[in-house]
């Protein structure tokens, strides 16, 4: 059985924001979908709610944040993912049903 973490956001209810713990250190994540790409995205605040990096687009098996080398950005490797491989995109139809936000470790650039 899979143990890993998830991060669950209610696709239903966009945009929706909340505050949560990463790697130690309390930010706040809000996730909405743009209409006209079709995809979904994620802003970053830190504690004091002060923007750290927004409209984060979410792709399938890479890590949120790969691009950014912040030292504010949280040590934690959050990648939409689909446990039993059958997704390899983040669609409206599987996102918070089949394809989740997982806490993830890579080894040998492989998702684990």
């Amino acid at each position: 059985m899979d143990e890993r973490g998830l991060i669950d956001v209610d696709v239903v209810s966009l945009p929706e924001e909340f505050e949560i713990e990463l790697a130690g250190d309390n930010v706040y994540l809000r996730f909405d979908f743009n209409e006209e790409g079709q995809f979904y995205t994620v802003d970053l605040f830190n504690n004091a709610y002060e923007p750290i990096i927004t409209g984060e687009r979410l792709v399938y098996g890479q890590r949120l944040w790969r691009d950014f080398t912040k030292p504010e950005i949280p040590q934690v490797d959050i990648v939409p993912f689909d446990i039993s491989h059958k997704e390899n995109t983040v669609t409206s139809d599987n996102f918070g049903r089949t394809v989740f936000l997982y806490l993830m470790t890579f080894e040998d650039d492989e998702v684990m």
